[in-house]
């Protein structure tokens, strides 16, 4: 199963009074601990023209949420939130395709299958 992880984020003045380069730098180092997170994939959105409550929103797939959550405790080791840079205002979780997942579990007749 593919999960996905939608983190909305709030990006804090300190943040906007980085430099470019600077944001890119952190950017990279948030990029390279997914790099280490077996099956981590990121997907970064802006949103702050669209949205007052959040500014973006951080995508993470994975088939492991242990791998997901070791990578979310290595970035809150990082600059993004202990300056803080950045707050999370909203977390929010799905499964690809999970009701087809399910329907493989139903024996026909729609009784669930013992044991799956």
């Amino acid at each position: 199963m593919t999960y996905v992880v939608m983190n909305m984020l709030r990006f804090q003045p300190a943040w906007l009074r980085l430099e470019r380069a600077e944001r890119a730098a952190v950017w990279e180092t948030v990029k390279a601990l997914a790099g280490r997170a077996e099956g981590v994939r990121l997907r970064w959105f802006d949103a702050e023209a669209f949205c007052a409550e959040y500014s973006d929103i951080l995508f993470v797939e994975t088939e492991d949420l242990s791998a997901y959550y070791l990578f979310w405790e290595a970035v809150r080791d990082t600059d993004l939130f202990s300056v803080p840079y950045v707050e999370v205002t909203q977390v929010a979780m799905g499964i690809e395709d999970g009701f087809a997942a399910y329907d493989r579990t139903l024996a026909p007749g729609g009784q669930v299958v013992a044991g799956e």
